[in-house]
């Protein structure tokens, strides 16, 4: 027997639900993963993690920003999608982001869910829409100034975001979802399920942030540390000593990731858009 997706109904539901529920999924998984606490390295409840740039009040603040930004990708038609436009709304979105926040905030975020949900909108046949719709994208992007995620990927032949896009969203639909519904199915509370989803995409997302703080052995860290945190939450251990140790170290060694983050942000933001399936 063939087994579908977790994500299979994702299209469907789409293509029923308004604007605002669309826009509110994708916002709410920014603030959802923004209020998981503790996350090391990253903005929590807590501190700032490795962020002298970023705090909880900057983060809500870019947040606050994200609805903007969905509203007008949802008004480019779908029969005549041009990439440029795409681009030029996803500029405006992150100048806005600079100006109010006065810092690189969401920028990741905006690329992944802004990709998505196009792709949503477009074909039934999500993760290859994904893929091509981020291929033209990227060949847009080409031309645009050497980023620290380009360096990285120069530097130590890392695929970050865009090996991501192009094959789909793997850390998305293949890791963090699957986690992060299996933990709940479980019985797992929202927090203990949202760091099991932390723990496991530590484990798989190739994250350029990560390398350009702390190297190869920056990521090799992360992924080491995200095994052992999915040990110690199925083991019902001491994650709290163990996170509260894990936050200092990255903050000593000026250790983050972002991509990580995004990604948390991701799968909720299709989380709740599944939920969106017992009403249909």
């Amino acid at each position: 027997m063939i087994r579908m997706p977790l994500y299979a109904p994702l299209t469907r539901i789409c293509e029923t639900l308004p604007v605002d529920q669309l826009t509110q999924a994708f916002t709410l998984g920014a603030r959802r993963e923004l209020l998981l606490t503790p996350k090391p390295g990253l903005v929590d409840l807590l501190d700032n993690g490795s962020h002298d740039d970023l705090d909880l009040v900057v983060m809500q603040r870019s947040i606050d920003l994200l609805p903007l930004y969905y509203y007008e990708l949802l008004e480019v038609p779908l029969n005549a999608v041009d990439p440029q436009r795409l681009r030029a709304i996803g500029l405006r979105a992150e100048e806005r982001m600079l100006e109010h926040c006065g810092t690189n905030t969401h920028r990741g975020y905006l690329f992944l869910s802004g990709v998505l949900l196009m792709a949503l909108r477009q074909a039934r046949d999500l993760r290859s829409t994904i893929a091509r719709l981020s291929q033209t994208l990227f060949a847009v992007q080409a031309t645009e100034r050497t980023s620290h995620g380009e360096r990285c990927r120069q530097q130590y032949h890392c695929q970050g975001i865009i090996g991501e896009c192009l094959q789909g969203m793997p850390a998305l639909f293949e890791h963090g979802l699957p986690c992060y519904r299996q933990y709940r199915a479980q019985g797992y509370d929202e927090c203990h399920a949202g760091l099991a989803l932390m723990a496991r995409l530590m484990q798989v997302v190739d994250d350029t942030t990560c390398y350009h703080r702390g190297g190869a052995a920056g990521v090799e860290q992360v992924r080491r540390d995200g095994e052992t945190l999915e040990r110690l939450i199925a083991a019902d251990g001491d994650i709290d000593l163990w996170l509260a140790q894990c936050n200092q170290r990255y903050r000593e060694q000026n250790l983050t990731m972002g991509g990580i983050a995004d990604m948390i942000a991701l799968t909720y933001a299709v989380d709740s858009l599944l939920q969106q399936e017992v009403s249909i």
